[in-house]
């Protein structure tokens, strides 16, 4: 018991954000400070892997944002995408979309397509020298994200994934929870529900 103590005494003490959240509970304990022992973790979180992963896609000479979009061309099925399709499977904005395609048209690694279902539209293609970019980088990505959430168990890691799901839905209302329903669409199913059960 005491040497389990002193190790969640030593996760605190290393963690930057329990010393604020305890700065201000000793400060100003008149504010509710409790979101951000969430906020401000994911914050700090994101900083910290976002420099680890990168230094991997760098390695290959790509950025997230590159290897995004490679991936994304693979994971649905590894044909031609419009961009438009694209950038809704990134959540980006047209304008994103395609700066990213142009700066990978220009390395080489996707081409455009003619569009056979719209003879005036174009599709987006991995070239050969694309595939053989992300089937580099894949999988020293992958080994590399499972390095960096080794710290917690695997029972950990399933329930941080389920929670953070929950979160981002909670705040991205066309994203679908579990049962492949979106946040608007459970609460107009909620709403109808209970007019009916009014009449």
């Amino acid at each position: 018991m005491g040497a389990r103590n002193e190790n969640h005494r030593a996760d605190e003490s290393s963690d930057p954000i329990a010393r604020v959240l305890e700065g201000w509970r000793v400060e100003r304990p008149d504010l509710d400070v409790a979101p951000i022992a969430v906020t401000a973790r994911l914050s700090r979180l994101r900083q910290a892997l976002g420099t680890r992963l990168e230094a991997v896609f760098a390695a290959h000479g790509l950025s997230g944002a590159d290897f995004a979009v490679l991936a994304t061309i693979v994971r649905t099925g590894g044909d031609p995408l419009s961009q438009r399709r694209l950038g809704e499977e990134l959540n980006l904005t047209p304008g994103t979309i395609s700066v990213r395609v142009d700066r990978l048209v220009r390395d080489g690694l996707v081409a455009r397509v003619p569009d056979p279902a719209d003879g005036r539209g174009q599709l987006v293609g991995l070239s050969g020298a694309g595939r053989q970019r992300f089937e580099a980088c894949a999988p020293e990505h992958l080994a590399n994200a499972r390095l960096l959430t080794s710290g917690i168990t695997r029972s950990e890691f399933d329930e941080l994934g389920r929670l953070l799901g929950k979160l981002l839905t909670s705040l991205d209302p066309d994203q679908p929870n579990a049962e492949g329903e979106t946040r608007q669409r459970h609460q107009a199913t909620t709403a109808r529900g209970r007019r009916r059960s009014a009449r």
